[in-house]
């Protein structure tokens, strides 16, 4: 009887670089007796390799080029397996995979996914309402939801394939055991596996993953077939993947076959292994099954060596594990037996702990900034001194930031995994484009897009982005503009009336430095947008149907519509859009159209809103790899890519809960008893295979920890990996590992330090020349004087406007204006009684103003109704002063000079919105307020001198056609705010002395106050003597640094 021949299963421990001992141990005869590659030059062209990864294959012929000393050497045939991560791999023998059917194109599984769960979306909502078939759905699901449900039932099905666990499984799953959503779950997976099937045999094709696992076990099948004349190794691999494990049963049973594990575990004591296959003991000593603990890093191996039906400890090292080895695999040992810990700790002895981790730094950041900086500045180091480092991380945020520090020194690391596409310069302009086109041209992504790098409109750069903030200026930053490129025209149009009338451009600041030439300019460009949007919003124009429903548009048509959107937008002047598809990211930006463009057989239609969110849901997941190879010295590496990788120094990052390992969540299709029902493995298989990736990277000659205390403004929790070690290692070794990597926090803190600690802002009081200083200021100019004299210094003096927001709501200022001038020309053209007529041509006149800004609707919308209201309670009150009024004089200008020293005159300026003269021979002074009206007591101490002070002028002579010897009785506010209250009239009457006292009192204050200003000593204080001392709203505050000086000094006024 024949007995099974013992198989060749080796292992590296995690301290021994892996591929330069798997070299060593292969050309010294350990791995095949008998080889010598010395001695028969084609010895190694006879091997077979299989490693995990591709990165991998790529190291390994430097490595024997090396180890010969040759330059030309026949190498083994080494072929990637591709790991769980890991999609492309190179098994490519003998015509193995030529009557495979081609693997399905992602972009066309997301799209024919998309499509499938969308259906479903809606059938749901019908479930949930419990709708008939031919009930009208007038709320229809999200298509962009259902894309991104459809990428996580792909990751699902992608899982099952790579577990090899058949659908068929859900059929014995007890609908009754599970809430009423999983049912109509499981209704819908069933008829998705039903018609999925379908759909790849339609198309000729594979699921990726199917196809992976059919090569490797072909392959398999190959080996066992015609097993090949020279040696087959399987070095790396892990069996995690069934179809790998496969593999090494094959590899195991050849003659010259071979198995090389990574980082098994030889020493491990029999009840930490039996709690990790699941076959421990309970009290009664009598075997338990369990699931075992698929988190630990031993689990996939443990299985498959336990297939293989070998025992532990005939598996040899090829090198000598270390100290450091021992205690971190105890430390993430099964939590079943941890309760040997102090016996383990108790066996080393502290000068033994101190050595082994000797090498090992634990950084603890205060935030991700921190980190990365910290991170950085340990690579840089490395460079400095001859070694080769990697940052190994799951944290792609934390990759990127690292390579941006890196920078700092002319140091570019390379990001394994790339960058998103759609945050590159064209991903990030393609989702522009979709977003403006069919979403109304929001101001903000508007002004993105126009001052994008690649965006060009057939002008020349500095054209464009000159006329984008021409565009800016006169109509984006204020109210909005209607949807869409006409309306966005018409704003332009309007925005260009409006400054060119009489007095326009003085009032409306933001226009008044636009020529002509500018204004032709902006109308250019808003038209060059336009037709480069065309293809877009030429289908929006039709989106609704006849029912009153959203029309859904083939995805591919939408597709061919926005690259014909980015073509137009990126031509230059010479016609050329080359630019776009430029460089790796252009051309990543080519593949996805490309093949969304060759999806048309999945069928995918969405409603136009949709797209722009579909549009990046479909490119998630694409990444961008610069071609041009990093830093050669320094690398940046995720977890799976850093497999089998030796370096002088390892930087683990990213060390908390929920980053690395990372978190385990719940499917939205499979709950875990589901999953558990169909044979799938738990998602702590996962964190498993992360802590063996951690494992691996403790064994590197120094290794850095590093995590961060917060993330994204929350504390975080330390890897339970890491809380372990220090928790067996003890508090004086762990401190003393905390101290050595606190070194490279203090040198990032110390990096963008300044010299000095910062010094908070003081309260400005300018000085200008008083030659400098205004000579002319307005009577509404003196409050602001009086109340906060550095806005007079920033506004008249620097010559500063208060810029509105982009896409602002309607300010008041322009409320007050339109108000005036409707209510100046009505009182200017009318003369009858103020009846329901008055009204009528009160009203036309407003339309008539208001028409004027219709470009603009949100006007309308927030003050035409108050208008009206207005217009109402304003004749009511007309009507009732009509016997007491003589003659009215409507937005009359006035000045008047006041002589402060030798050769120097200031002037004050009035436009008094209204002087009455009355029946009883008295003028009365009326300013109308839309806004809040000053109170009695801030006009009785001159704090709001306005009416007083234009009484004065009045009394001078300063208004032409209004008699000075006339005196001024009333001080009068109409407050304007078609609220409940649509029209209020605030008198104004001192408590001691009339009108008359009054303005001459406020006169000589603001003469005492010009003249105070006359002395060069005297500054422009900020907010001297504010209304509200804990509001920082006013146009100036910020450049005041109000914030900064008032919370220093305790003082808010």
């Amino acid at each position: 009887m024949s007995t099974r021949r013992q198989p060749k299963i080796f292992t590296i421990p995690p301290s021994a670089p892996f591929l330069p001992t798997f070299v060593d141990a292969l050309l010294a005869g350990r791995l095949v007796p008998g080889l010598d590659a010395d001695a028969d030059p084609l010895a190694l062209a006879r091997v077979t390799l299989y490693v995990p990864t591709r990165r991998a294959a790529r190291v390994l012929p430097a490595l024997f080029q090396a180890r010969l000393g040759r330059s030309a050497t026949l190498l083994p045939v080494i072929r990637a397996l591709g790991d769980v991560d890991e999609d492309v791999h190179l098994l490519r023998n003998d015509g193995a995979d030529l009557d495979l059917p081609p693997a399905l194109p992602e972009m066309h599984r997301k799209m024919a996914m998309t499509r499938l769960v969308h259906a479903w979306e809606g059938a749901l909502r019908r479930e949930v309402l419990e709708l008939g078939a031919d009930a009208v759905l007038r709320t229809p699901a999200s298509a962009a939801d259902a894309a991104w449900l459809a990428g996580d039932l792909l990751a699902l099905m992608d899982e099952m394939e790579t577990e090899e666990v058949p659908w068929t499984g859900l059929a014995g799953l007890v609908p009754e055991d599970h809430a009423r959503y999983w049912q109509i779950t499981l209704d819908f997976l069933k008829i998705a596996m039903t018609y999925w099937p379908a759909h790849l045999a339609d198309q000729g094709a594979m699921n990726p993953k199917a196809r992976r696992s059919a090569l490797i076990r072909r392959e398999a099948e190959r080996l066992r077939e015609t097993p090949p004349a020279g040696p087959v190794i399987v070095a790396g691999a892990t069996g995690s993947v069934p179809a790998t494990a496969e593999l090494l049963r094959v590899v195991a049973d050849l003659d010259q076959g071979a198995i090389v594990f990574p980082g098994f575990d030889r020493e491990l004591d029999d009840p930490s292994w039996q709690a990790i296959l699941g076959t421990g003991e309970a009290d009664d000593r009598a075997p338990v099954a369990s699931g075992g603990v698929p988190s630990h890093p031993q689990y996939g191996m443990a299985h498959v060596v336990t297939g293989l039906g070998v025992e532990r400890a005939d598996i040899p090292l090829l090198a000598s594990g270390s100290v450091r080895d021992r205690i971190v695999a105890d430390a993430l040992r099964p939590a079943e037996t941890t309760d040997s810990w102090p016996a383990l700790a108790a066996a080393l002895s502290d000068d033994e702990r101190h050595a082994a981790f000797a090498g090992v730094d634990l950084l603890t950041a205060r935030n991700e900034a921190e980190e990365a900086l910290a991170v950085a500045i340990v690579l840089r180091q490395a460079v400095e001194e001859r070694t080769s480092a990697a940052l190994i991380t799951p944290d792609r945020t934390l990759a990127r930031r690292v390579a941006v520090e890196l920078r700092r020194w002319g140091l570019q690391a390379d990001d394994s995994a790339g960058r998103p596409l759609d945050q590159t310069p064209p991903g990030v302009l393609a989702r522009l484009a979709g977003e403006l086109a069919l979403g109304g041209l929001e101001p903000v992504p508007l002004l993105a897009l126009l001052k994008h790098p690649l965006t060009r409109l057939g002008l020349p750069a500095n054209e464009v982005r000159a006329a984008a903030r021409a565009l800016e200026r006169a109509v984006l930053r204020g109210p909005r503009a209607r949807s869409g490129t006409q309306g966005l025209l018409d704003g332009v149009r309007a925005a260009r009336a409006l400054a060119g009338a009489e007095g326009g451009g003085g009032r409306m600041p933001r226009w008044k430095r636009l020529h002509d030439e500018d204004w032709d300019v902006v109308e250019d460009l808003v038209a060059r947008l336009g037709e480069a949007l065309a293809p877009l919003e030429a289908l929006a124009a039709g989106e609704v149907d006849g029912a009153g429903g959203e029309t859904e548009i083939e995805a591919v048509a939408l597709a061919r519509a926005h690259e014909e959107v980015l073509r137009r937008l990126c031509r230059d002047e010479n016609g050329d859009a080359g630019e776009l598809y430029a460089g790796e990211a252009g051309e990543g930006l080519a593949a996805a159209f490309a093949e969304m463009f060759d999806a048309d057989a999945a069928g995918l239609s969405v409603p136009l809103r949709d797209w722009p969110d579909v549009f990046v849901a479909l490119l998630s997941g694409l990444n961008v790899r610069r071609r041009l190879p990093g830093d050669p010295r320094i690398a940046i590496l995720g977890p799976m890519e850093a497999r089998l990788q030796p370096f002088d120094l390892v930087i683990l990052g990213a060390l908390n809960e929920g980053s690395w390992p990372q978190r385990t969540r719940n499917d939205p299709w499979l709950n875990r008893p589901m999953k558990r029902g169909i044979g799938l493995d738990p998602p702590e298989r996962r964190i498993g295979a992360a802590a063996h990736d951690f494992i691996e990277g403790m064994g590197a000659g120094r290794v850095v920890l590093s995590r961060s205390e917060r993330a994204d403004g929350a504390p975080t929790v330390a890897s339970r990996w890491l809380l372990r070690l220090t928790t067996l290692l003890g508090e004086a070794q762990s401190k003393s590992m905390r101290a050595r990597g606190d070194a490279w926090l203090e040198l990032a803190r110390a990096m963008d330090q300044p010299a000095h600690p910062p010094l908070p802002a003081k309260r400005p009081s300018p000085t200008p020349p008083v030659a400098a200083r205004p000579s002319r200021l307005s009577v509404t100019a003196i409050e602001t004087l009086i109340r906060d004299p550095y806005a007079i210094y920033a506004r008249d003096i620097l010559k500063l406007d208060p810029v509105d927001p982009i896409g602002g709501d309607p300010g008041a200022a322009e409320k007050g204006t339109l108000i005036h001038d409707i209510l100046a020309d009505f009182l200017e053209s009318w003369t009858g009684p103020f009846d329901a007529a008055a009204e009528a041509r009160l009203l036309e006149i407003g339309r008539s103003r208001f028409s004027q800004v219709d470009a603009f609707p949100a006007i309308r919308a927030i003050w035409w109704l108050r208008f009206e209201r207005i217009a109402s309670a304003f004749l009511r009150n007309e009507a009732g002063w009509a016997g007491e009024i003589v003659e009215r004089h409507l937005e009359i200008a006035g000045a008047m000079e006041l002589d402060l020293t030798p050769g120097r005159v200031v002037t004050l300026s009035a436009r008094a919105d209204r002087i009455d003269l009355r029946a009883d021979g008295s003028h009365a002074v009326i300013d109308y307020k839309t806004g809040q009206a000053p109170s009695a007591k801030e006009v009785a101490a001159l704090l709001a001198p306005q009416l007083p002070l234009e009484a004065a002028m009045i009394r001078a002579g300063a208004f032409a056609g209004v008699d000075p010897a006339i005196p001024v009785e009333s001080l009068l506010y109409l407050r304007l705010s078609g609220g409940r209250v649509p029209l209020e009239v605030a008198e104004r009457k001192p408590k001691e002395g009339d009108v008359g006292d009054l303005a001459a009192e406020a006169l000589a204050r603001t003469r005492a106050l010009f003249a105070g200003y006359e002395n060069p000593a005297t500054g422009y204080l900020s907010r001297a003597r504010v209304m509200k001392e804990r509001e920082f709203a006013a146009p100036y505050d910020h450049l005041a640094r109000v914030r900064e000086w008032a919370l220093e000094s305790g003082d808010d006024g």
